[in-house]
């Protein structure tokens, strides 16, 4: 397995941690107490943390794409999954903005929507041996969409926003 195969496996199997701190923010949220923050602090930290996982996978997301193609290390695999890895934790990061009232579901709807089209119109491609490599838009619309989401996680914590859980009590 090349280097770019294994960022591709890293960045999914990021998506736990990033899910546990996701959910210890929400259970700070549902018990307004900070559990990695200090005592009166009003920083969740737990956000933060998936904020750094976050960016984390959006960088090898960008290093395994240049290693793959600079030193011709494309594969069926990469091609399969690399998108697949980048679905996962931004849908993740979408449901979670959703679930606390950053981001309107019908938006987390429409991505999710548009994402299993794509996906599955490149995995028949794929399979029919038809080249459907991501195209400059689709490239475009990733990084302004993990951009934005890496902002939210980074501001989220240090301004005074009120997040209203959308799961019951």
């Amino acid at each position: 397995m090349n280097l770019p195969n294994k960022l591709t496996l890293f960045r999914i199997f990021l998506v736990l941690p990033f899910i546990v701190f996701l959910s210890f923010s929400v259970l700070s949220i549902k018990y307004n107490k900070n559990i990695f923050s200090a005592e009166n602090s009003k920083i969740d930290v737990s956000i933060l943390i998936a904020g750094v996982i976050f960016a984390i996978a959006m960088l090898t997301d960008f290093i395994d794409g240049q290693i793959a193609r600079r030193s011709n290390q494309v594969t069926s695999f990469g091609k399969l999954f690399d998108p697949l890895a980048d679905k996962i934790i931004t849908t993740t990061a979408l449901v979670f903005l959703s679930v606390v009232g950053i981001v309107p579901f019908y938006i987390t709807l429409i991505f999710l929507i548009r994402d299993l089209i794509v996906d599955g119109i490149r995995k028949v491609a794929i399979k029919n041996n038809v080249s459907f490599s991501a195209g400059k838009l689709g490239k475009i619309k990733t990084m302004i969409m993990s951009l934005s989401i890496l902002s939210i996680f980074f501001i989220i914590p240090f301004i005074d926003f009120e997040m209203n859980l959308l799961v019951p009590s």
